[in-house]
């Protein structure tokens, strides 16, 4: 019996370091081609619009690709090894997160493992996809870091330094083990060799529904164009096509929250307080809509209000940085300066770089007349943003003279 137990862990013990081993590129590439298909839109005239990849990621025929491929259009060709496949239906739709899924026959497709565990930095990646049309184009790179925000857009992203060229979007980012950690997103143009993949805990939260009717493809393309345009700054357009989006899907709390969001920019904070209020009532969990009013509120100068809602989101979710950054920014405001450090000094204890938190730290310092304190926390500042230097430096050198002759 002892025999057979020692055999049995000896075996598992094999079979964990047969899975977890490297494969070589053409391994991984044989293994895994024929789960990629290139993705075709067309517009609601039948014009070809755009050209992108897809990763079939299991064998009931799920696709996985970008949205902004299908933005603007009425349906996509998919094509794997030169055939047309027809899909069936789309089943899921996150478009803050640019993420589409769609349903194609169920067939004998390469099961990909979807991984586990967050990508490392400097971890090896492969990405296979059909940049301009070219089917099944591979490149090598590494994890070159896990991104929070980049540009204006504020979701996880992994960075890596796979070649990725326009067609690219949509295909699959592998590591060395043949797990998907990703798909394909972007490039920035303005650096060199600076591209992103969507990771894949964030194609595991896509809800999934049926949005094959005609109205349901119109309105999200709605909502795709208010948020690009909100995101460009254009915030008057912006409304205009959230609000054909809400005509049409009436207690869709996301798209209330995104028209505050325009509306506030626009300086219009009562306007925006009542679409949050709206994104609240249909969803009172939605801490984004909380944080978006405590923020209006604070415009408005309703501190009460406004702390309110940011503590509500901090009781609810102790770890949401903003809520803690936004509250701060109010007890600071209303001279609260105690209150207001302890709320920046958790921002900072998650975000030890956070400038904005480091420099709030030392306004509320130098008002309690605690100047060297005042000045440490500017420098830092300074250390992690050194383009900080011009505004600060007179503020440290009034701190420092405050301080050497003691004025209280």
């Amino acid at each position: 019996m002892r025999k057979i137990c020692l055999f049995a862990i000896l075996l598992l013990c094999l079979l964990n370091k047969t899975y977890s081993q490297d494969l070589k590129p053409e391994e991984l590439f044989e293994k895994y081609q024929d789960a990629i298909v290139v993705v075709y839109s067309y517009d609601f005239d039948n014009n070809p619009k755009a050209q992108g990849s897809g990763v079939i990621i299991n064998d009931r025929g799920w696709v996985i690709t970008n949205f902004h491929i299908f933005e603007g259009c009425q349906r996509m060709d998919l094509v794997h090894k030169g055939d047309t496949i027809k899909y069936t239906d789309i089943i899921g739709v996150d478009i803050e997160k640019d993420l589409v899924i769609m349903k194609i026959e169920s067939g004998t497709f390469p099961d990909i493992k979807l991984s586990e565990k967050d990508p490392k930095v400097g971890q090896k990646v492969y990405a296979i996809g059909s940049p301009m049309g070219l089917e099944n184009s591979m490149s090598e790179g590494i994890v070159s870091g896990n991104r929070t925000e980049v540009g204006k857009k504020k979701q996880n992203f992994v960075q890596i330094t796979a070649s990725l060229s326009p067609g690219s979007s949509g295909g699959a980012v592998l590591n060395s083990y043949g797990e998907l950690i990703g798909i394909s997103s972007m490039g920035l143009r303005e650096g060199n060799n600076l591209n992103f993949a969507i990771p894949v805990s964030d194609i595991l939260k896509v809800k999934l529904d049926s949005y094959n009717d005609k109205k349901k493809i119109e309105a999200l393309n709605f909502f795709y164009q208010g948020q690009n345009l909100f995101e460009e700054g254009k915030n008057e357009d912006a409304i205009k096509y959230y609000t054909k989006f809400l005509e049409m899907f009436p207690k869709d709390h996301k798209a209330y929250n995104y028209r505050g969001m325009a509306y506030y920019a626009r300086k219009q904070f009562e306007k925006a307080i009542s679409d949050y209020n709206s994104a609240i009532k249909l969803d009172p969990t939605f801490s984004a809509a909380y944080n978006n009013r405590g923020e209006a509120y604070f415009k408005m100068k309703e501190y009460e209000l406004s702390i309110k809602d940011f503590s509500y989101v901090i009781k609810s979710n102790p770890t949401n940085i903003d809520a803690y950054f936004g509250r701060g920014v109010v007890y600071m405001s209303d001279e609260s300066y105690e209150d207001a450090l302890d709320d920046f000094k958790r921002v900072i204890k998650e975000e030890p770089q956070n400038t904005a938190a480091l420099v709030n730290m030392g306004i509320c310092e130098y008002y309690k007349k605690r100047y060297e304190m005042a000045i440490e926390y500017w420098k830092t500042a300074i250390k992690h943003k050194p383009g900080l230097k011009g505004e600060l430096q007179p503020l440290i050198d009034q701190a420092d003279i405050l301080w050497q002759y003691n004025i209280k």
